[in-house]
């Protein structure tokens, strides 16, 4: 279904990931330079930036570009259109479209120029909705469909974060907003919904047909597991109970199930940092001490134990502690995680390293082995009559 729905050839965008790969594969000392130009030179590539910043430059330039256009037809709209405001973005929204469609069949991918109108054609879309509806629920409805639609046929990872954001302010809003259910289940409906995702995400990210999704998915990924442990982190629950259900903290009252939280603030995180291990996933694993991290700040926000220059050192030396020894622990494993060098940090790495390989050696002439001691004619090997000795 997703091979369908994609708006790039199949051929090109595989030779788009093999060269990728290729790149990867140089940087980890798989690959020579003339490996590498060899397989570079053999592979229509699409045009894409790996540079964020020059991605960035281009998005700013096609930003500039669509709002050239979109100025050039609003002096004409705005003399047809007097009330209906909305329908100039729905309009604005097909011209951006339109213009992605283009940029798409001219082959750039992930270069800059096609992020800026992908986004601007969601963008009008959304506000022409908002202004049609003046509602949230709405506009949240068409961020998650658009969200899924753009993602999966441009393989856009930020369309992707657009339809997570529009799937979770969903839920919010219908409890918040329309009394779906009480307020205080807020923070376990973002808990179950988190899992929900990350489990769904990481079933897709299995499934070797959809590699190229993979980066995308691991976005996913990530902000579901950020979800989870924000849903359930003291300083998040406290301030949404005192802004969503005009709870009134003091030193003598506290949330309602604060023990609980108190614990989860600190217990996902080390969860998190389990599991990483235990799966040897990276994310995980760089997830949990993100929110480890961010679990103190939550507590020391309320409690101040000790002067912040106090924290800060004894937190170096248990950190500095803390690494040494894991890395006694580790530098000796050859498998699993350890501390030894990393040659490779993405699976979808070695899933293409062996298409690779084959495109660099396909044309290479098979290596003629010559005897550097000839016989005959004299000379040193005084294997025949000659003029020398």
């Amino acid at each position: 279904m997703p091979k369908k729905m994609q708006a790039y050839n199949k051929s090109e965008l595989e030779n788009y990931f093999l060269a990728e790969e290729a790149k990867k594969l140089y940087q980890k000392k798989f690959l020579s330079k003339e490996q590498l130009q060899k397989i570079s030179s053999q592979l229509m590539q699409l045009k894409s930036n790996s540079n964020i910043f020059f991605r960035i430059g281009f998005f700013l330039l096609g930003n500039f570009l669509f709002s050239s256009v979109i100025s050039a037809f609003a002096v004409i709209l705005l003399q047809i259109v007097s009330d209906e405001y909305q329908i100039i973005f729905f309009l604005y929204a097909i011209l951006a479209y339109i213009g992605l469609e283009v940029l798409v069949r001219m082959k750039f991918f992930r270069h800059g120029l096609d992020d800026a109108f992908l986004l601007s054609a969601q963008l009008s879309f959304l506000i022409g909705i908002g202004i049609l509806t003046e509602a949230v629920l709405p506009v949240l409805v068409t961020m998650l469909v658009l969200g899924v639609f753009f993602a999966i046929r441009f393989i856009n990872t930020i369309s992707a974060i657009m339809a997570f954001i529009g799937l979770v302010g969903i839920f919010f809003n219908l409890i918040v907003e329309h009394d779906f259910m009480p307020k205080f289940y807020l923070s376990f409906v973002g808990l179950i919904l988190a899992i929900l995702v990350y489990f769904f995400v990481s079933h897709l990210n299995k499934n070797q047909n959809f590699y190229t999704y993979f980066k995308t998915l691991d976005t996913i990924r990530v902000a579901s597991l950020l979800l989870g442990y924000l849903s359930m982190n003291y300083l998040v629950v406290r301030e949404l109970s005192e802004s969503l259900m005009n709870l009134t903290i003091t030193n003598t009252s506290d949330v309602p199930l604060a023990f609980v939280f108190y614990g989860l603030t600190f217990l996902i995180p080390l969860l998190y940092f389990f599991l990483g291990i235990q799966w040897k996933d990276k994310l995980v694993l760089y997830t949990g001490l993100l929110t480890l991290a961010f679990g103190f700040y939550s507590i020391r926000h309320y409690y101040y134990f000790f002067p912040i220059e106090c924290v800060m050192v004894i937190s170096g030396i248990l950190l500095f502690g803390l690494a040494f020894l894991i890395i006694q622990q580790l530098k000796n494993k050859t498998e699993g995680v350890t501390f030894q060098p990393d040659r490779d940090s993405d699976d979808s790495l070695l899933f293409n390293a062996q298409a690779v390989l084959s495109l660099a050696n396909a044309n290479t002439p098979a290596p003629t082995q010559s005897n550097p001691m000839e016989f005959g004619g004299g000379g040193f090997s005084g294997g025949g009559a000659g003029e020398k000795f």
